[in-house]
């Protein structure tokens, strides 16, 4: 200790005798005087010291009878409450505590247990306080008197500080040992006009718990609304603070987003489990909540909640144990997109029931529909009496929807139970009324019809502008199915007379009568590729909708020759081969072809048959035009294809990711089934296996046309500009149609939809099946915003891709050892769009915003073309990130 040439009463201008709250007072009124630049940081540090000295009963009296006190101290030689203490040192605070964990972030002072956010907030540093709180600091620890950040900043006057700390979520209702909450502390009018400004605010009243107050005066502000910095939800803030009760009024009562996640991508199941609130853990997952999504550092809501040991971690293993089988058969389809191992969707019980089976069986039919979509056989028969397959089981029960289902998806209708039936023959329940029996009946019977009327394209038809996932119908048409095909054929299904029809809102268009709906198709889908997946989703329109025109199309209609095809397949292929069968078959049977296998099942066929198929291996693309196929060939069937009952599925021998096309004669477009895969749709004709293209391993796989053909051997490349990225090239920049270039933020999961469709409006339905609806959370449909009705019925893109990787718009996957951001990269006509301030909230500017012109709408999607993806780089290695993190929530 030393001595200094003024007394710390002295410094603090106070009497000797001074109490302990008038002196609080005095040293209050010195921090204002530094706020307002009338005393230096110089000064102020020895004001700090001398506080210090006065303030602690010990140390005052250790001054009053030796008068020695510390005055003076080296920077390096703070704790982080003294640097948290004077504004001034906010960079050396922050350089100390960037790294800390939680504890070093949390620690008290042994003997006055003051935090540093404690400390931060008496000072009114309010740039300290904003650090703090988003690293983690605890706003609600309270010191020796019961006070806690909020009292303190209550007490000295900080208007600004009081508003940050309850933006953070600090609890207001906390009583210190005087009985007061920190509104019954405030220091002036600025801080009670605070308190009663946000305590009109719904975030507010969820952190202080106050589920009555919302019984009361209900919720205003939509319940998946974004507060202030951090950007959490009510949910969010409720499952943070531990509030049980809330939590289940928000999810049960309101319906709140899950998954939704918070400035650092956090969701509410990530902040219940780092808080190691069990109850809440517990309820989120069994209510469906997402638990593989990650936040900023990598972290699942699992991996959060280490730190709390098992008792937050058994909640996740017990989850992942459930049965399976239980979960198909109540139809938990959420379990089975966290948890389920695609490995097992053949798996069969104790019982040899399947998981197909149970969902089929019980009327589950989104569970049935995710089981076929991850590959689960279709055709899997229980393994004891009496061996029904799904379909006999879904026809028994009357499930009309999953009958039609298991039909889409190629299930064979030949195969015979114990009982010597196939589901022609099975029964239906007397339990199920006569309407739902004639229905199933009769799409069994129109099935049977399509098999030998050669109708091959499943197109499903929704209606414009309605909320409905599901078609209002699905049909069948030929490869030479034109306009007045479609129209008959849906009037002999629907009263409804729709003359008008579009894929992802792109309008068809018949140039000719006897244009097919494949040609229309292709040419009006914003993708250029050859390959047309199906089924195809139409919106059907009463009138031609507005701002369309009879004549527009995006591609012209490519004529193919047949006869130079055939021709030039002679010329090259291999020496036909020829293969017959002889009816009844018993047995599955099948037969291989060079390197094709073609499986025929018991029941297929009803006389015998003889077919020739000619095969050629990587057929030269320069010459047929097929990008990426491995092998072409042609079958020729010398009897009708009325003998067949039930088509063949073929394969290629050691080549497991390819695809199989048929060429859709007299169009020049291939088709594949996304539902039916390796089964053909015809026998006699081209087809062919074309290898799509990796982009992404198990997330994002695009036809070899789809994207530059230089980019086929290594298709992603890295850029530098507009930031550090992988990209992947689909198209050159037309610069003299599409001048401006804009950035969309996206998910992996959607990207290839999007490259099929283009980006499009709210409400239309893409060729996935998908209709696009805007976040709950975000603008809704037929509202106003910014003087425009239906605000909402646009495309959003930005001129900022750091606006567009916000997570708000940009959802992150893992790669490799990698997270990353997928962002497009467009360009758009000029006066083709319109510009309007940014409407993330607390988003940081970057070099080269505008932040009142940050997002630009376009209502014609046919303004953008989408140029590139970019794949940006969020962590560079996730096992290093969670490890950090790991280390500082201990």
């Amino acid at each position: 200790m030393a001595t200094s040439d003024r007394t710390p009463y002295q410094i603090l201008d106070v009497s000797e005798d001074i109490d302990y709250v008038t002196l609080r007072k005095a040293y209050r009124k010195k921090i204002h005087k530094h706020l307002q630049k009338k005393i230096s940081a110089v000064n102020f540090r020895r004001i700090c010291r001398a506080y210090e000295t006065l303030s602690d009963f010990d140390k005052r009296n250790l001054y009053d009878s030796q008068k020695q006190w510390i005055f003076d101290l080296p920077i390096d030689k703070y704790t982080s409450q003294q640097l948290a203490a004077e504004p001034d040192l906010i960079r050396d605070l922050k350089q100390r505590l960037r790294n800390a964990n939680l504890t070093e972030l949390n620690a008290q002072d042994p003997v006055t247990g003051h935090t540093t956010l404690y400390t931060a907030a008496r000072a009114g540093n309010v740039e300290a306080v904003k650090f703090l709180t988003e690293q983690g600091a605890e706003p609600d620890l309270s010191q020796r008197i019961k006070s806690t950040s909020l009292h303190v900043a209550a007490f000295y006057g900080h208007a600004d500080v009081v508003c940050c700390l309850l933006e953070s979520g600090a609890d207001y209702r906390i009583i210190n040992s005087c009985n007061n909450t920190a509104e019954e502390e405030a220091y002036n009018d600025d801080v009670e006009k605070v308190f009663n400004e946000l305590k009109e605010i719904p975030y507010i009243r969820v952190a202080a718990n106050e589920l009555d107050w919302f019984y009361k005066n209900g919720l205003t502000q939509h319940q998946d609304t974004e507060y202030f910095a951090q950007r959490q939800t009510l949910l969010h803030c409720a499952s943070k603070k531990g509030y049980c009760d809330l939590v289940h009024w928000l999810v049960e009562q309101h319906q709140a987003n899950f998954d939704l996640v918070d400035f650092n991508g956090n969701t509410a199941l990530h902040l219940a489990a780092y808080g190691g609130h069990t109850t809440i853990v517990d309820y989120l997952l069994n209510c469906g909540c997402d638990s593989t999504i990650k936040n900023r550092w990598g972290t699942t809501a699992e991996e959060e909640g280490i730190k709390h040991g098992k008792k937050i971690t058994d909640l996740f293993k017990h989850i992942r144990q459930r049965d399976m089988f239980e979960m198909a058969r109540t139809g938990i389809d959420w379990w089975f997109y966290y948890y389920f191992n695609d490995n097992s969707k053949d798996i069969f019980d104790s019982n040899g029931i399947s998981l197909l089976y149970y969902a089929c069986r019980y009327g589950q039919y989104s569970v049935a529909k995710w089981l076929l979509e991850h590959g689960a056989n279709v055709n899997i028969q229980m393994k004891t009496k009496p061996k029904s397959t799904s379909l006999h089981g879904a026809k028994y029960r009357g499930h009309v929807l999953i009958v039609e289902l298991l039909l889409e998806y190629g299930a064979d209708v030949n195969i015979k139970n114990d009982f010597g039936v196939n589901v022609f023959e099975e029964d239906i329940s007397k339990e199920i009324d006569e309407y739902t029996s004639n229905k199933i009946k009769e799409i069994l019977l129109q099935y049977q019809r399509n098999l030998t009327s050669d109708k091959l394209i499943d197109i499903h038809v929704y209606e414009d502008d309605s909320q409905e996932e599901e078609p209002i119908v699905k049909i069948k048409l030929g490869l030479r199915s034109n306009y007045t095909d479609l129209l008959t054929t849906l009037s002999n299904i629907s009263d409804n007379q729709y003359r008008y029809f579009s894929i992802a809102r792109r309008i068809l268009f018949f140039k000719e009568e006897d244009t097919t709906i494949i040609s229309a198709v292709g040419c009006a889908r914003y993708v250029s590729s050859k390959f047309i997946d199906t089924p195809i989703r139409l919106i059907c329109h009463k009138t031609l909708p507005n701002g369309y025109k009879n004549n527009q199309s995006t591609h012209q209609v490519s004529i193919l020759s047949l006869r130079e095809f055939s021709k030039m397949f002679d010329s090259q292929c291999n020496k036909p081969k020829l293969f017959s069968l002889k009816a009844p078959l018993t047995t599955k049977q099948n037969i291989q072809i060079d390197n094709l296998i073609f499986s025929f099942f018991e029941d297929s066929v009803n006389n015998n048959i003889e077919f020739q198929v000619a095969t050629l291996s990587t057929p030269d693309p320069e010459i047929f035009h097929i990008p990426g196929c491995i092998c072409l060939f042609k079958i020729t069937l010398n009897q009708s294809t009325s003998t067949l009952l039930e088509l063949p599925i073929v394969s290629m021998v050691n080549e497991p990711e390819v695809r199989l096309y048929t060429l859709a004669t007299p169009s020049s477009y291939w088709f594949s089934s996304n539902t039916r895969r390796t089964r053909l749709p015809m026998i006699s004709g081209f087809h062919a296996f074309v290898r799509h293209i990796t982009i992404i391993p198990n997330q994002l796989t695009l036809p070899a046309d789809m994207f530059i053909a230089a980019a086929l051997g290594q298709p992603l490349t890295l850029r530098n500009n507009p930031v550090s990225c992988k990209c992947l090239v689909l198209r050159k920049h037309n610069s003299s149609m599409f001048p401006h270039i804009a950035y969309h933020g996206t998910n992996i999961n959607v990207i290839r939809s999007i490259l099929h469709d283009g980006l499009v409006i709210p409400g239309t339905v893409t060729s996935s099946g998908k209709r696009i609806n805007p976040p709950k959370h975000h603008f809704a449909r037929e509202k106003k915003y910014f003087g425009i009705s239906d605000f909402a019925a646009g495309v959003f893109l930005s001129p900022s891709v750091y606006y567009s990787s916000d997570p708000t718009y940009a959802v992150s996957f893992s790669h490799d050892d990698q997270q990353l951001i997928p962002v497009l990269e467009c360009s758009i006509k000029s006066n083709s769009y319109t510009v309007y301030p940014g409407t993330v909230g607390a988003y940081t500017k970057h070099p080269g915003d505008d932040m009142n012109a940050l997002e630009w709408r376009v209502t014609d999607p046919i303004n953008v073309e989408i140029n590139t993806i970019l794949f940006i780089t969020k962590i560079e290695s996730i096992a290093a990130s969670k490890v950090a993190r790991i280390t500082r929530t201990s």
